[in-house]
């Protein structure tokens, strides 16, 4: 009751931030993502390969 309140009387809800925080997150996780290198053709001949190339991209 008392956040409905404030927020009355602020001029402002809370949907607004929860979209600015959900923005905020798409750009973070398009600047992560541009950031993976795919590995080459030339690099991969077979599943296997591919697992591991995969897995070298993962946290470290």
């Amino acid at each position: 009751m008392k956040q409905n309140l404030y927020n009355r009387i602020q001029g402002r809800n809370i949907e607004r931030l929860a979209a600015l925080s959900d923005g905020i997150f798409a750009v973070a996780m398009t600047l992560l993502v541009l950031d993976l290198h795919l590995p080459t053709a030339a690099q991969v001949h077979g599943e296997g390969e591919l697992l591991m190339a995969l897995a070298a991209l993962g946290p470290q």
